[in-house]
């Protein structure tokens, strides 16, 4: 494979504006030379690429970008949850009909790939284990990290043989610097689309072998109609907004409830008064409406204790009980595969960075310090509101995602 190691620094290099590409509504080019300015200078043609497809316009338009710049694709389908085990509905067969179509129209190759006991015993297993404890997983960064930047990167390459390259249709950008030898994870270009909070546990050694090359675009101004230039048939597809194995149209509680048993409890005041009756510390998370009838103001839950298996409320929804600024969080991953200088050793004073604990969240300005060397300790400038136990704390710098770690306390206000 062919590297360009860059010298410049991480906070300017790589910043290419799609603005005056967007702004070309009626041309004749091509999209590879549309496009030409925003290509990863490692990708060359002739060079072999699979491509994670979904069905969806994002994987689709990173298919044809790639083509266009006269690589060899191939699309890889990956099947990840047993539809047969689904009450509800999960769109797998037809988004596999989907991709098969795609590819026909490109005329290229495509695979399914079978990863389904994979998911259920790195994915779906881990997250239920959370959830019955009460805490409030991710599945779909540990989904990037175990399946896609890694079992199924190892099984395409053991029954396709190697590849020059792996794309897949996220918004995000990788680069290369002088101190991460594999590759770094910049946010995309597109704010609202920015992907890199889903990617923050992947691997260093995964992304040296990884292209975005939505990474620099805007997904309403420049990849819906690159798909229509392309004539593709999924242009105008909706976005899928619910995880697979659960679907769009039911709710989250009753899905885990069919995996979880049902344990209910007490939810309680601040003063100790029993308010309500929850099914589980999996069925409400924290900053959540509680859901208890026969009040017309509205309980948020605060706490959760699993020892005797209650929940904890307030009425106010701007209660500080409700809000954090001190977090601390474990099982820290770096992306570079160390820690950045300044959270080193412990006994260092930190650094100030930007983080997000929930995807489309806006940067927020904190000061991290290192606890141990599985643990940090943030704290933010600003109040964070329905912070959980479980979710990821993705630590940036400026644009650069540096990795992320599992919010194990929080200090209320």
């Amino acid at each position: 494979m062919r590297f360009t190691r860059l010298s410049t620094s991480i906070a300017t290099v790589y910043k290419p504006s799609y603005k005056h590409i967007s702004r070309r509504q009626h041309t004749t080019s091509s999209p590879a030379a549309i496009y030409h300015d925003i290509w990863h200078n490692e990708a060359q043609p002739g060079d072999t690429v699979y491509v994670g497809m979904s069905g969806g316009v994002d994987s689709s338009v990173t298919a044809h970008l790639l083509q266009s710049k006269g690589l060899n694709v191939q699309g890889i389908f990956m099947r990840n949850w047993d539809t047969r085990d689904e009450r509800g509905e999960c769109p797998s067969e037809k988004d596999w009909q989907d991709v098969q179509r795609v590819c026909q129209k490109l005329d290229i190759k495509c695979h399914q790939v079978d990863l389904v006991k994979e998911y259920w015993s790195s994915v779906f297993s881990v997250a239920l284990d959370d959830y019955a404890r009460g805490c409030t997983p991710n599945p779909d960064i540990l989904c990037n990290k175990e399946i896609k930047f890694g079992v199924l990167l190892h099984e395409v390459t053991r029954r396709l043989g190697s590849a020059d390259w792996f794309a897949t249709g996220h918004y995000a950008r990788t680069i290369r610097t002088a101190r991460c030898a594999d590759a770094a994870l910049c946010r995309g270009a597109d704010e609202k689309k920015d992907q890199s909070y889903y990617l923050s546990r992947v691997r260093s050694r995964a992304l040296r072998r990884v292209v975005f090359p939505l990474g620099s675009l805007s997904k309403t101004k420049d990849v819906r109609r690159i798909a229509k230039y392309a004539g593709l048939h999924n242009a105008d597809r909706e976005e899928s907004m619910g995880i697979c194995f659960v679907g769009e149209k039911r709710r989250f509680d009753q899905f885990l409830a069919e995996y979880i048993p049902q344990t209910p409890g007490d939810i309680v005041a601040q003063d100790g008064r029993k308010l309500g009756t929850h099914q589980g510390l999996f069925s409400k998370t924290v900053g959540q409406t509680a859901g208890i009838p026969g009040w017309q103001q509205k309980w948020y839950i605060y706490d959760k204790d699993i020892a005797t298996n209650r929940m904890f409320a307030v009425q106010d929804r701007l209660h500080p009980l409700l809000y954090t600024n001190d977090i601390v969080a474990e099982s820290v991953h770096w992306i570079s595969g160390s820690a950045p200088k300044g959270l080193e050793t412990n006994d260092e004073s930190g650094l100030d960075l930007t983080a997000q604990i929930r995807h489309m969240q806006q940067p927020q300005k904190c000061t991290v310090k290192r606890t141990s060397a599985d643990s940090i300790h943030a704290v933010f400038e600003n109040a964070q509101f329905g912070v959980a136990n479980g979710q990821y704390l993705v630590l940036y710098d400026g644009d650069h995602c540096l990795g992320s770690a599992v919010i194990k306390q929080t200090k209320p206000q």
